[in-house]
């Protein structure tokens, strides 16, 4: 009588309060007593076998799960994970020349330079001499050091002394510890100079040392913090600990999975901090999803393993779909191809590692802890839980709100997004070089230093020839014959007065300087001019030599990829909003809830961006979280955000639909739905949203100024979306479209029934 009461008010759209709910009341009553009651409960909601069957399996589950982990970590080890080379990045025309370098031998051995400069203005010749002799007095007996080139001088008025370094099987230099010591011993003799060493052997030792430390600091801050987001979300110890073991073992298995898959196809460099990311991140939100539906059925009176079956059908398969998205959406990186490849098949891997792990590992988690899974519970939650998906929370009155006035909240707050996003119309990407690396990192500031004294030795374009070797001269002769006209180039700065051949002659390169970086708009159109007029100039030049092969490399692989990947978003975009459409059609039936799912999470992206700009195309922000702005976006950023917010969006967004589904085939009127399902599913969104907000925000803290700009963007996207696009837009669309949100084509599939 009591459960017919129940069902009766809700097919007529009443309210139901969890706090005044009979079996929420029965349950509670027994637990003051010591007893919980096996079952009471609502047999209108479907149970998972699957989640059943793992959490009566319990020890076969959690045994499996575990030598599955050992094991990835063991292959991780064991093999690690195989990166690319960043020429394995590059496409086009510049792609061809350094084919062509990495077939030929020029005898190459690494090359330090130490750069000496006066910041009262060029130094004097006679000082310039004894200066000269004085570093290479000092450099002769570095250990590591087999050859002290020729002091020359610098256009800035400076002084250079080249430095060659012994080398071991791989060409990779022994030592280069006791020219630093040596270099930081001069400027500390001569405080009136600046006194630096610039090569890429010393940026790469300096970089690989702060990227590892980076990578520590995230990993030591982003547990303890996870970890107290949820015991704020949980209000218990061993709860809060669950989704965190879901979402570490994840990240390890990806990473296994990884490093196999990188023996065959090695991956790009940053996809172990992207598996870091989004694994934490989606590990532990699926889990917190399907675990405080388990808890919330507990609490109304449902036995362990009922209550775990419940949440297995109603959150696991929301998490499913969720999963799914998140995979197709990822999927997009695929078709755009080159380094989004392996990106893709990092995160997709840890995505699909997280929802299996969700709906089998967890459940039998669950059924192992039983009711100690609230065990060491903070003394302050209790009332708060007793509110818990009651419409008198602050998530129920905004959405009583909005349930009422629909369209004013549509327009107001999404004109208050589309503001937001307009900024993104005026997005300036690039391939960020050494001037997107952290300023004050002694061989960036070298580099700098370096760039000014010889610039046509550092940011250059490089013009390769590929030409039988008895015409080596005539190659020589074609480069050196076109210097005035390079020179007439704007933004090239000057000319090599020498070309570089290779040990067999058939190969040689020519340096031409820029004074532009590659975040500068006139990068691409001073590449373009280049090869516009210099090179068909070579070309003719060498028409009667047979086979002469002549590209462009350098610099201009710079703005090469940023055009390629500009080319590409377009395709991918199209490709996930296809995809996403076709899944949420399929989920829930309707075409018009599939349509606005697309536009909303389209709004979401689009703010996402507006608001990556506002931050780091100016310099406001630049004291806040440490960075020097070069006034543009990292040109692989665009998509990769696209295709990861876009996936995480619709963990929310399926997540309070499904229960805005459920509330209407429960009977409810389509607004009385849309109110019942935000108040039940705001709290977990609220907390899911904050592990992945502070996950996110922990890598905005990072030195590296690409890896900022993908925590900030992704911690700022999904506050937006969890908070204003889910919170107010979603309820406003939906109780606009009314039944038109839960009805569709009789021949449209429906998971959600």
């Amino acid at each position: 009588m009591i459960q017919n009461q129940t069902e009766t008010s809700r097919r007529h759209g009443a309210p139901i309060d969890p706090a005044e709910d009979v079996g929420t009341t029965q349950a509670r009553a027994l637990e003051r007593v010591g007893s919980v009651p096996e079952s009471v409960h609502r047999p209108d909601l479907p149970r998972s076998p699957l989640a059943l069957w793992c959490a009566q399996h319990r020890w076969v589950v959690l045994g499996t799960s575990l030598l599955l982990v050992l094991g990835s970590i063991g292959l991780l080890a064991a093999v690690g994970i195989t990166t690319t080379g960043a020429n394995d990045q590059l496409v086009g025309d510049s792609a061809e020349a350094y084919d062509i370098l990495d077939g030929a031998d020029f005898g190459d051995v690494p090359t330090e330079f130490v750069i000496v400069t006066d910041p009262e203005g060029p130094i004097a010749p006679d000082r310039a001499a004894e200066l000269g002799s004085e570093l290479v007095t000092t450099y002769e007996t570095v250990p590591g050091v087999i050859d002290v080139g020729d002091v020359f001088p610098g256009q800035d008025g400076s002084i250079v002394l080249p430095l060659e370094f012994a080398t071991d099987e791989e060409g990779v230099a022994l030592e280069i510890d006791g020219s630093l010591r040596a270099t930081d011993e001069l400027a500390a003799a001569h405080s009136d100079l600046t006194i630096s060493q610039f090569g890429q052997t010393s940026l790469d030792q300096e970089m690989n040392a702060t990227v590892g430390e980076d990578f520590q600091r995230a990993e030591l801050f982003a547990i303890p913090a996870t970890l107290i987001i949820l015991l704020l979300a949980f209000g218990a110890v061993v709860a809060a600990g669950v989704p965190l073991v879901i979402g570490l073992g994840s990240v390890a298995a990806a990473l296994g999975l990884t490093a196999l898959v990188s023996t065959w196809l090695p991956v790009d460099q940053n996809s172990q901090a992207i598996v870091l990311l989004i694994g934490l991140a989606v590990g532990v939100d699926y889990a917190l999803l399907i675990l405080r539906r388990a808890r919330e059925e507990r609490r109304a009176g449902a036995s362990v393993l009922d209550s775990i079956g419940i949440a297995g059908a109603t959150a696991g398969r929301a998490v499913l779909i969720s999963g799914l998205t998140v995979v197709i959406a990822m999927s997009g990186m695929l078709v755009a191809g080159g380094m989004f490849t392996s990106l893709g098949l990092g995160a997709m891997l840890v995505v699909g590692v997280a929802v299996i792990a969700a709906v089998t590992v967890l459940p039998a988690l669950m059924g192992l802890l039983g009711d100690k899974i609230d065990a060491l519970r903070l003394p302050f939650t209790r009332r708060r839980e007793a509110r818990r998906g009651s419409e008198e929370t602050f998530w129920g009155h905004l959405a009583g709100i909005v349930t009422r006035h629909p369209l004013a909240a549509l327009l107001v707050v999404g004109g208050l997004l589309v503001a937001l996003a307009a900024p993104a119309l005026g997005m300036k990407t690039a391939i960020g070089n050494v001037e997107a690396l952290p300023q004050d990192l002694k061989s960036v500031q070298a580099y700098h230093q370096f760039n000014a004294a010889a610039p046509a030795q550092s940011d250059s374009l490089q013009v390769v020839v590929r030409a039988p070797a008895d015409s080596a001269d005539e190659v020589e002769a074609a480069l050196l014959g076109t210097t005035p006209d390079a020179e007439g180039i704007e933004h090239v700065s000057g000319a090599a007065g020498e070309v570089v051949r290779s040990t067999d002659s058939t190969v040689t390169t020519w340096d031409l300087g820029l004074d532009v970086t590659p975040s500068d708009d006139e990068m691409t159109t001073t590449v373009e001019q280049v090869r516009d007029e210099l090179l068909p100039q070579v070309r003719a030049e060498l028409a009667d030599v047979p086979g002469a092969d002549v590209h462009l490399g350098g610099q201009a692989a710079v703005a090469d990829l940023t055009t390629w990947m500009d080319e590409r978003l377009p395709w991918v975009v199209g490709f996930v909003l296809v995809l996403s459409l076709l899944v949420m059609l399929v989920s829930f039936g309707s075409p018009a809830l599939a349509a606005a799912t697309v536009g909303l999470n389209l709004l979401s992206v689009g703010a996402a961006y507006g608001a990556l700009v506002v931050v780091f195309g100016g310099t406001w922000a630049e004291g806040l979280l440490d960075f020097t702005s070069t006034g543009a976006i990292a040109s692989w950023l665009p998509m990769m955000l696209f295709v990861l917010l876009f996936g995480l969006s619709m963990d929310y967004h399926i997540f309070v639909t499904s229960r805005v589904r459920e509330a209407f085939d429960a009977g409810a009127s389509p607004r009385r739905a849309v109110r019942q399902g935000v108040a039940r599913s705001a709290g977990v969104v609220t907390a899911a949203a904050a592990v992945m907000v502070g996950v996110f925000s922990i890598f905005g803290t990072l030195s590296m100024l690409e890896m900022k700009q993908l925590g900030v963007g992704l911690a700022v996207a999904v506050l937006i979306d969890a908070t204003i696009v889910r919170g107010v837009l979603l309820p406003a669309v939906l109780t606009l479209l009314g039944e038109r949100a839960h009805t569709g084509p009789s021949w449209l599939p429906r998971l959600h029934h």
